[in-house]
């Protein structure tokens, strides 16, 4: 059975604002991002049957409005999280590119065949939010199913689900914060 998932991308943080490598640091919303937090809530059609959550801080606010306005139990799932950026975390990409240069100058946080020390490699955020796919689909076939989470999340989302090329992984545009993007899963 069909599934409608609608992605929604975290209100705003702190680090957001900066341009920041935010990744696994799990900082709280700020002001803006708790009313992109409501404004979504607000947004969001009708017929939700089930939120699912990345259990990072900045999305279990971003979802509190919802899960309240609707009347559903989040359901945090680990392969939705942000990926981890190693070296990179907190930093903008000039501060990066001071602290180092070589890295910075071979892009390595966006591509497919390298990635900051101590970082998650594209290809494994891919297989896990491929993996937490999966598991979407073969509990909620039928249902139309909130997933709040984060950028490169969407991203990996869009990749798997509209066939985007490994080029234009990195191309495509982002999400914006507190915004939500629908797709239809056959």
């Amino acid at each position: 059975m069909a599934l409608t998932l609608l992605m929604a991308r975290h209100g705003q943080t702190d680090l957001n604002t900066d341009e920041r490598w935010q990744g696994r640091i799990d900082m709280p919303l700020n002001a803006a991002g708790l009313a992109q937090a409501e404004q979504l809530a607000l947004a969001l059609p009708g017929g939700i049957d089930v939120l699912v959550v990345s259990p990072m801080l900045r999305a279990r606010q971003t979802a509190e409005p919802v899960a309240l306005a609707r009347g559903l139990v989040p359901r945090f799932d680990a392969d939705f999280r942000e990926r981890d950026f190693g070296i990179f975390e907190g930093l903008t990409a000039d501060e990066a590119a001071q602290q180092f240069p070589e890295l910075a100058a071979r892009n390595v946080a966006y591509r497919w065949d390298q990635e900051p020390p101590e970082a998650e490699s594209t290809r494994a955020v891919v297989d896990r939010v491929a993996r937490g796919l999966a598991q979407l689909r073969v509990m909620h076939g039928g249902q139309t199913v909130l997933l709040v989470s984060h950028g490169f999340v969407v991203r990996c989302l869009r990749y798997l689900i509209d066939g985007l090329s490994d080029d234009a992984f990195f191309a495509a545009d982002r999400i914006p914060n507190g915004s939500f993007l629908t797709r239809q899963l056959p």
